[in-house]
């Protein structure tokens, strides 16, 4: 069996949010960036080269990509519109965010068989390559793809030391964890249509595969918090006027609320890593 495809899982899991996205015209145009990065490069390049080539192609004007280079979209810095994080939409808008920018250039990057993954830190998406010598780079893509200290992901997105220690931040991500990771827009916008059992069914998905995916615990104990809501708290002022034949199932959920964020917070989680 080979080896997962990042940019083939990619549009598979943003058809999933979008199926009007025309895989053949998002495949087409990433194949056609990664030519010009081989191009750019040079037959034979190194991996500095190679890497050159992937940020020139993504951050510098040119024919490369219509003199439109890709950038930070500072209006959806999160991608808090799920649509915003499809790859098709940065394709088109040039503009990205914590989430499509790492994946455009991991994708790249791994067309031209350097050595990179997926990286994560409280609320944030970043890239890390692996030098045939040496430790691995982190790549800061809403930065220009340059290389970033791990002090300075601390200080700007504050962490545990047990966060780091677990792996849940920090890491570089197998492969079947960075697409699992990727598929939690899927998540996010089942969470969106209120399709909550549906957002805790993929979840329950992308922690079997990514088993240290915090945000995903806590977004998946946030999705039972709203079935509460939805359900019991608001029908139902306080817990004793639940009627009796639903009482076993309001005690299921409130039990998986609590334990998933007990889980996220025993690998490293606090609560003060939310969204604006």
């Amino acid at each position: 069996m080979g080896r997962l495809d990042y940019l083939h899982a990619k549009i598979a899991l943003d058809r999933l949010v979008d199926p009007g996205i025309n895989a053949r015209t998002v495949r087409t145009e990433i194949e056609r960036m990664a030519t010009a990065a081989r191009d750019l490069a040079g037959h034979g390049a190194s991996d500095i080269y190679r890497l050159a080539a992937v940020r020139n192609v993504i951050y510098e004007a040119g024919p490369w990509n219509d003199h439109r280079p890709f950038g930070y979209d500072h209006d959806d810095p999160y991608g808090q519109n799920v649509n915003n994080k499809l790859l098709s939409s940065y394709l088109e808008t040039r503009r990205g965010n914590c989430v499509s920018m790492p994946t455009l250039f991991l994708i790249l990057a791994d067309r031209l068989e350097l050595d990179v993954a997926l990286s994560v830190a409280p609320l944030h998406v970043f890239v890390r390559y692996r030098p045939t010598e040496g430790l691995p780079v982190n790549l800061e893509t809403t930065s220009g793809a340059l290389p970033a200290r791990e002090a300075w992901y601390r200080e700007k997105l504050p962490m545990t030391d047990l966060a780091v220690a677990t792996g849940a931040y920090l890491r570089s991500l197998p492969r079947k964890e960075g697409v699992a990771l990727m598929a939690t827009t899927v998540m996010e916008s089942l969470t969106d249509q209120a399709r909550y059992q549906d957002a805790i069914n993929v979840a329950e998905v992308i922690l079997e595969a990514h088993p240290l995916d915090v945000q995903t615990m806590v977004h998946q104990g946030s999705v039972y918090g709203e079935l509460l809501r939805t359900e019991f708290y608001t029908p139902y002022p306080t817990p004793d006027l639940i009627p009796p034949n639903l009482r076993a199932r309001y005690r299921a959920l409130d039990h998986m609320n609590q334990t998933l964020f007990a889980r996220a917070e025993a690998l490293g989680w606090t609560p003060t890593e939310v969204a604006p």
